[in-house]
């Protein structure tokens, strides 16, 4: 029997006296105890509507990044067509401007060299005639003798007063 006493002793009698402190725990502070549990499970529900929430609106900002991810191979191949297109437009334009401008050049020098070609011929005519009355007024000189160098002076003279000015 002392092995019951024993027993009842060092085991029963501690776990009989914390049902009974336990039972008198809850018997007076029941309600402290459930405002304190309802709190508790108010507070877990609210968490976890707003962890719900922030999952919702993570899943939609990532379904929104993963669209714009995809539809920006889209944009660059766009922006990449749009460019080409517009240097292929700027490269035409320039070449284009190039040709008229050297067409330009082309009829300037043309232009010039017909009036170096004409203003050639101008003072070549006057450096021949200027020449040929030069030899004309030595050949007279050498050749004429005073009478006839009047007579030919005569007849300018009279050639001269039937000209008229125009």
């Amino acid at each position: 029997m002392d092995h019951n006493l024993d027993f009842t002793s060092a085991v029963a009698i501690p776990y009989f006296n914390f049902f009974v402190f336990a039972a008198a725990f809850v018997f007076f502070f029941r309600k402290s105890l459930l405002k304190m549990a309802i709190s508790r499970r108010e507070a877990f529900l609210s968490a976890s509507k707003e962890a719900a929430e922030s999952l919702n609106n993570a899943r939609k900002t990532f379904d929104e990044v993963k669209t714009r991810l995809d539809s920006l191979d889209q944009e660059l191949a766009s922006f990449r067509q749009q460019s080409d297109s517009a240097a292929h437009a700027e490269a035409k334009r320039i070449s284009e401007e190039t040709e008229k401008f050297a067409k330009q050049i082309k009829e300037e020098t043309a232009r010039l060299a017909v009036e170096a070609i004409e203003r050639a011929r101008r003072e070549l005519r006057e450096e021949v005639v200027a020449a040929a009355k030069s030899l004309a007024a030595e050949r007279i000189e050498k050749n004429l003798d005073g009478a006839a160098k009047e007579k030919i002076f005569k007849a300018r003279i009279v050639d001269t007063g039937t000209m008229r000015v125009l």
